[in-house]
């Protein structure tokens, strides 16, 4: 059976995060799959319309993107999902055609690799870390929350987990942080690119900013614009879900 991946993410009209992430993970699949056998779909329309525009470069959905590789003759399709959680964006993917590999953030294990790595979790002379994650309105959201746990367990009390748009904001994480003795706080991106929210939301000077914010609180903030699809071992990850559902 001929058999067809088609690389699926919200997607991002950052051209240099998406470079360095979404693209980067695209390659290893078309090393080891075949770039014959393989597009690339965002599940996002507004990014997708913004790149066209900008860029001039039609992104297909998922739909599309399924729709030509069966129009190339392949049987079966299998949905390479790039996404963090079991959210909205994820429940959008269809399994028409075939599988569908699970999000970052689906089994025990996936969340103690990620509490586990070192360079990922490096304080680089800071004296904690505050994660920006999406969040999502979707019961998926608890998935940060089981982060933040798993990192309580571990004994890494100073790394935090806020959300832009999840139950955990930013103003409760400097409650949490209040009266510990931190001074100097890294903020890093917990998404797959350094986009829009990375940029503007987490590293801006905007008034409004998680960097902003923490200024203001008597913190030293350094922040870091490197999204989680630049890690070798994220990459690894995902290229493992799909391994277990090409396989299957």
């Amino acid at each position: 059976m001929k058999k067809a991946i088609l690389v699926t993410s919200f997607g991002t009209s950052h051209r240099d995060t998406r470079e360095k992430c979404l693209d980067s993970i695209q390659r290893e699949v078309e090393e080891k799959y075949g770039s014959e056998n393989v597009e690339r779909a965002y599940t996002s329309g507004i990014i997708r319309r913004i790149i066209e525009k900008n860029e001039g470069i039609h992104i297909f959905d998922q739909k599309e993107g399924l729709k030509v590789l069966k129009d190339k003759g392949f049987e079966e399709i299998i949905t390479m999902s790039l996404h963090i959680l079991d959210g909205i964006e994820y429940s959008k993917l269809d399994d028409k055609f075939g599988k569908i590999s699970k999000p970052l953030l689906a089994d025990d294990e996936d969340f103690e690799k990620i509490v586990e790595n070192k360079e990922f979790n490096d304080l680089e002379g800071n004296d904690a870390i505050v994660f920006m994650g999406h969040g999502t309105e979707s019961e998926a959201d608890y998935a940060y929350q089981k982060l933040q746990e798993e990192y309580l367990k571990a004994g890494k009390n100073n790394i935090f987990i806020a959300t832009v748009e999840g139950k955990v904001t930013i103003k409760d994480v400097i409650e949490k942080m209040k009266g510990k003795g931190f001074r100097n706080i890294l903020l890093k991106p917990l998404m797959i690119v350094a986009g829009d929210h990375a940029k503007n939301d987490m590293s801006s000077d905007n008034e409004d900013s998680w960097k902003t914010m923490l200024k203001n609180e008597g913190y030293e903030v350094t922040s870091v614009l490197k999204g989680m699809g630049e890690y070798e071992f994220i990459r690894k990850m995902f290229m493992d879900k799909l391994e277990a559902v090409y396989l299957a």
